[in-house]
């Protein structure tokens, strides 16, 4: 069995703070094994040094309060934390994707369409071309599209489908 050594400034945190001995402790026992499994759930050891920071600094603004086992406790919360910081990493770079077409889409120097496409467009009915050109050239989700016009979404999605047929009757028909 192995056997801990206390170190003499775990011993004289014990005697100030219960809390601080038993985070010192755990940091001398488990905090290192505790930060490669973060590392392997963030991919990255600077977030999972930051979960388990924040895991630290959370046990510490508990400390009038019990906690059983601090070593299960800050694993349960570093991992948590870990999760959470890696959803919201994926939720920011998807709205940055987002931004990014729309902010290309908004530069002033847009991509210009083809003047055969823009021909096609001209001959969908005014709802076809309304939806056609939110869904397809502003990018906007059906949904999007549908709050946009004030309309269902099985409204935008029929109007979707007439419009693809027409042009595509249109584009490759030369413009029949």
């Amino acid at each position: 069995m192995r056997q801990h050594r206390v170190s003499p400034a775990a011993t004289l945190a014990a005697t100030r703070d219960p809390r601080a001995a038993e985070i010192e402790q755990f940091l001398a026992d488990h905090a290192q094994r505790l930060l490669g499994a973060l590392t392997l759930i963030t991919g990255s050891r600077a977030a999972a040094e930051d979960a388990l920071q924040d895991a630290l600094a959370k046990a510490w603004n508990r400390r009038d309060q019990p906690i059983d086992t601090l070593a299960a406790w800050l694993t349960v919360v570093a991992t948590n934390h870990a999760r959470t910081a890696r959803r919201r990493s994926a939720a920011e770079d998807r709205a940055l994707d987002r931004l990014g077409r729309r902010a290309a889409l908004q530069s002033s120097d847009p991509q210009p369409l083809d003047d055969a496409l823009v021909a096609a467009l001209r001959t969908l009915p005014l709802r076809q071309r309304q939806v056609a050109v939110l869904h397809y050239v502003l990018d906007q989700s059906v949904a999007d599209a549908a709050a946009a016009l004030g309309v269902g979404e099985g409204t935008v999605k029929t109007l979707l489908s007439r419009a693809r047929e027409r042009l595509a009757a249109t584009l490759e028909g030369g413009g029949r």
